[in-house]
């Protein structure tokens, strides 16, 4: 799969370092609506930005290719697939900024595996996301930071923090985070992958009702 970044390079990766596992923040993240975003519910993730393409999605870079890359659709209305955030270190209803998160697409997976999303690296040592990962593992730990892009606007960043789960979780005094964003294939596809442009995304509910947060 040839995937090209656009405007800069892969070993350009942005990151934060902290000094302990988890942030002292404790801010909760929050939905479109403006209600905390909660554990084990769906939502639609979404650019922050109009213009810039639709949600998140799964699809195959060809016929019968598993596990199912992680897409952006092309299209602004399209809200791509709903997924749910879960909390990897604490059994907490709402998911908070800085805390280990598993993402896992709510939709039926034809390659009857594991919808929870992991980095992978290709045959290109581009590092991009797909299904089939696996919960509480570093390849599968992500968290969710707040980004400050549009003020007045609540948004965040998707990261990979791979030493914030799994048996590693703890050995560090620093970790080290990476930006998750979307990667341009030549035909225009877009991935998403680990680079050094920012993605400012937000979080919209699936249901047809809002869900209220306690």
């Amino acid at each position: 799969m040839k995937i090209t970044l656009c405007l800069v390079s892969l070993n350009l990766f942005i990151f934060i370092t902290t000094h302990s596992l988890l942030s002292t923040a404790s801010d909760v993240i929050y939905d479109s609506t403006g209600n905390k975003l909660l554990k084990g519910v769906p939502y639609y993730i979404l650019p922050l930005l109009r213009g810039t393409g639709g949600g998140l999605t799964l699809s195959r870079a060809s016929k019968d290719v598993c596990p199912l890359d992680v897409t952006q659709e092309p299209f602004d209305l399209s809200n791509g697939v709903p997924f749910i955030i879960n909390p990897v270190l604490f059994d907490q209803n709402n998911v908070r900024a800085a805390y280990p998160i598993s993402i896992e697409a709510d939709v039926a997976d034809p390659c009857r595996g594991s919808n929870i999303l992991k980095v992978v690296t290709s045959e290109d040592v581009v590092k991009t996301v797909t299904a089939g990962g696996q919960f509480d593992t570093p390849e599968s730990c992500f968290q969710l930071v707040e980004n400050d892009m549009m003020p007045g606007l609540r948004s965040y960043q998707i990261q990979y923090c791979p030493s914030k789960c799994g048996a590693n979780t703890g050995t560090g005094t620093d970790v080290i985070c990476y930006n998750v964003g979307i990667i341009s294939n030549s035909d225009g596809k877009r991935f998403v992958g680990l680079t050094d442009v920012m993605f400012p995304v937000v979080f919209e509910s699936s249901f047809a009702k809002t869900v209220q947060s306690e």
